[in-house]
C-alpha cells in the first residue's frame, strides 16, 4: 500500500459500466463508486479550475473514463472520452469525493 496524506492506495481500482464510473475498494473495507461525469467535473488541473472560475462547464453528460493509470505514488491519472487527461487525483481527494459526488448525486466539483 502506498501512503499519501493519511490515505493509503485503494486495494482495488475498477472501471464500471463501460467507463461510466470508477470503483475503489479501500483498505478499511469502504467502497467508493464515482460517476465519470462527477470525476471529470472535479478535475483540478489549471485549465479546469480556470473554466470553473469563469462559470463554464466543460463536461458533457455522456463523458466516460477511457483509461486509469498511476500518476505518481499517491494519485491516479484519468483519461476521459473527451480526450482530457491533465488532472491528477490523489488518494485523499478521491476518498473525499466519495461523500461529495456519489453516483446518485450530481454534485458539482468541491472547492
Amino acid at each position: 500500500m502506498t501512503h499519501h496524506s493519511g490515505i493509503n492506495a485503494p486495494e482495488e481500482i475498477r472501471l464500471l459500466d463501460g467507463g461510466g464510473a470508477l470503483q475503489l475498494l479501500w483498505e478499511n473495507g469502504e467502497i467508493s463508486r464515482l460517476a465519470s461525469t462527477a470525476l471529470r467535473r472535479a478535475c483540478r488541473c489549471a485549465h479546469c479550475e480556470a473554466a470553473r472560475r469563469r462559470g463554464t462547464d466543460l463536461v458533457d453528460d455522456d463523458v466516460s473514463i477511457r483509461d486509469v493509470a498511476m500518476a505518481d505514488l499517491g494519485a491516479l491519472q484519468l483519461t476521459f472520452s473527451d480526450g482530457h487527461d491533465r488532472g491528477r487525483f490523489p488518494w485523499s481527494y478521491l476518498y473525499r469525493l466519495d461523500s461529495l459526488c456519489r453516483l446518485d448525486n450530481n454534485a458539482e466539483a468541491p472547492p
